[in-house]
């Protein structure tokens, strides 16, 4: 769960720990995690003073040659790179093509290749569009400077790259999906539907963008009987949410998902983009 903070709020926190001993280490990553996030400058986005997160001339570097790559881009922020993996469809003249952003589950942190290339490419490389599977931290999609990073790609995606703005898609997996019904409900101008697996599928209002939710019948981490409820609720809300149970399946084996995140490419085409 991440509690996002006022400035005193935090700083009252961070001073009250600081009196127990046995807690100063906790303090201190308190404090990076509270100064990483509160320095990005996430806030200043859509003004004269933005900068991006993202070196341009290292992004203009990424070659559109077909295939996959595995590599990192030069950051302008706190840390010196980020890792990514990255599918590059066949472009057809003068055509656009979608761009499927994929935010890992937590353990794959470390695995965010293994991830990419067992599930998401094999299940959506016949929507070719551009699949780009960076590596996060543990528990941190939320965090803003990792959210700025994903913005700023998506800016530079846009500019330098065919991309159809109309098809901006997020695919998420168990701490990926939390991060993704957070992203619907404040960047529904960005992406035009999301894929969500293995996640709570907690909503408390109305969200403006297609969400397609499959959860494993099996998950342990979120039982499939409160995913109903709450699916039921934000549908109740007026959430555009399509649901799919994915039977026998757990969660720690993200991989065997394959082939039910392969159905929703009909959707995309038939319904969220609508390209009959």
């Amino acid at each position: 769960m991440l509690i996002v903070l006022t400035n005193s709020a935090a700083l009252h926190i961070f001073i009250r720990i600081m009196e127990y001993p046995f807690l100063k280490k906790t303090s201190y990553i308190f404090l990076f995690i509270f100064f990483i996030s509160c320095k990005s400058g996430l806030d200043t986005r859509g003004t004269a003073t933005y900068t991006s997160s993202i070196n341009e001339a290292s992004f203009r570097e990424i070659s559109l040659h077909p295939g996959n790559t595995i590599s990192t881009l030069k950051l302008e922020d706190h840390e010196s790179e980020w890792k990514y993996d990255l599918t590059i469809p066949v472009i057809e003249t003068k055509k656009k093509a979608p761009l499927f952003i994929i935010l890992h589950g937590g353990v794959g942190s470390k695995n965010y290749t293994k991830f990419s290339n067992c599930l998401v490419v094999p299940a959506l490389k016949d929507a070719g569009g551009f699949i780009f599977s960076p590596s996060g931290a543990w528990r941190t999609w939320t965090l803003n400077h990792l959210k700025k990073r994903i913005l700023d790609f998506i800016d530079l995606a846009k500019k330098h790259w065919p991309i159809d703005p109309h098809k901006i898609v997020l695919v998420g997996y168990s701490n990926g999906s939390l991060a993704g019904w957070e992203y619907a409900k404040d960047y529904p101008y960005i992406f035009s539907a999301m894929l969500l697996m293995a996640s709570d599928c907690k909503v408390k209002e109305k969200l403006e963008i297609p969400i397609y939710v499959i959860q494993g019948t099996n998950d342990k981490f979120f039982p499939i009987k409160k995913a109903r409820k709450r699916v039921a609720t934000a549908k109740a809300l007026g959430c555009d949410i399509t649901y799919v149970e994915a039977k026998g399946k757990t969660h720690l084996k993200a991989c065997e998902y394959k082939e039910i995140l392969k159905e929703c490419i009909p959707w995309l085409e038939n319904y969220v983009w609508k390209i009959n």
